[in-house]
């Protein structure tokens, strides 16, 4: 403990106010999903300046939960409020970020994946004792259906017509005929863009969590779609003898118990002019590195400890990579000793969070 006598009394004052500034943050996570949850971000996107009792008879609410509600979203500043008029409102930039589930800035996903895990902060300290972490599947439904939102609006909006483009061959390959497996699925919407895109391929789905495989059979059966199969590779592992014309994995490697064993069944399901799309979360090579260098760090250290490392650790002998674990530098290593030759990352800065790797026998 500091000695109070020592002690930089304007350095104290900072960081106090630092700590409370994030319980803030907490705080207002938690509420802005409540907003997202019950439609009030969207009922006010439509409804512009409005009160609370417009609100909540829009959404079908009650007025003084409504109510309290706006002040705390406008003291946090993710609500306007017009002080003449009486009035609450979305800026345009506001109704993107929390009211627009297409747009690549919307982060109503993200926000229901943090809360989830505060659902499973209990079980923290016993993994930090044993150092055995917990699956997706120990995360909850919640979670699964957090990352499916997360995930969403670049796999079904921006896949087909804008990464896919970029391989080399790969959309000829597919327009014509392939076999792709899509490895660690989740809830498949990236399988189902793809299988609706090109129907003259076949396309396996693969996951293990039981949650995320519920969610990708819905999923494929709402898109009516008959090239796209659900397979869990404990049951139905990938094939070993060269079939394979495309593999992806989108953020995935990270979270493996075992990513060499992975990626080693990945080459060996490819043919030796297939493609292996590895998308993962954008990282340096070291923590200084990320310390000095990255500014979503902080955000993605968090997300380790409670969900990706925690998932690479949930069996004794697990990798544990964590989220920024699987960087350039590792998947280049780790690429190699499977045996793949030809690696180049692919430039699209669209996303801020992963980088995108094509990668070759």
């Amino acid at each position: 403990m500091g000695d109070p006598a020592t002690l930089d009394h304007d350095a104290l004052q900072a960081f106090s106010t630092k700590v409370s500034r994030e319980v803030l943050g907490g705080l207002n996570c938690a509420l802005t999903f409540v907003g997202d949850q019950l439609g009030l971000f969207e009922a006010m996107d439509q409804l512009g300046p409005t009160s609370s009792e417009k609100l909540a008879a829009r959404t079908g609410l009650t007025e003084r939960w409504v109510r309290e509600w706006l002040y705390q979203q406008a003291c946090t500043h993710h609500v306007e409020y017009d002080d003449a008029a009486g009035t609450f409102s979305l800026s345009p930039e506001a109704a993107v970020v929390l009211a627009s589930p297409h747009h690549p800035a919307y982060l109503g996903g993200m926000l229901q994946s943090v809360v989830a895990m505060y659902e499973t902060l209990g079980d923290l300290p016993e993994s930090f004792r044993t150092g055995l972490g917990r699956s997706y599947d120990d995360k909850g439904e919640a979670c699964a259906c957090g990352i499916e939102r997360m995930s969403r609006k670049f796999q079904s909006s921006f896949l087909v017509p804008r990464m896919l483009p970029l391989l080399d061959g790969v959309v000829d390959k597919l327009d014509a005929g392939a076999k792709v497996a899509d490895v660690g699925c989740g809830a498949a919407t990236s399988t189902v863009a793809m299988g609706a895109a090109f129907p003259n391929s076949s396309f396996s789905a693969y996951d293990i969590s039981e949650n995320a495989l519920e969610r990708a059979r819905s999923n494929i059966e709402d898109s009516g779609i008959s090239n796209v199969e659900l397979l869990n590779p404990m049951q139905a592992p990938l094939p070993e003898d060269g079939s394979l014309d495309f593999v992806t994995t989108f953020d995935v490697v990270h979270d493996s118990t075992h990513p060499a064993q992975l990626i080693d069944a990945i080459r060996k399901s490819l043919k030796d002019d297939g493609t292996w799309l590895c998308a993962d979360i954008r990282g340096k090579s070291t923590f200084e590195e990320n310390l000095k260098g990255n500014p979503f760090a902080g955000m993605a250290y968090s997300f380790s400890v409670l969900v990706c490392m925690s998932a690479g650790l949930s069996t004794p002998d697990g990798a544990g990579l964590g989220t920024l674990g699987f960087h350039e530098q590792k998947a280049r290593e780790m690429s190699a000793s499977a045996g793949f030759t030809r690696f180049s990352v692919v430039e699209y800065e669209a996303d801020q969070f992963n980088a995108f790797y094509e990668i070759r026998p």
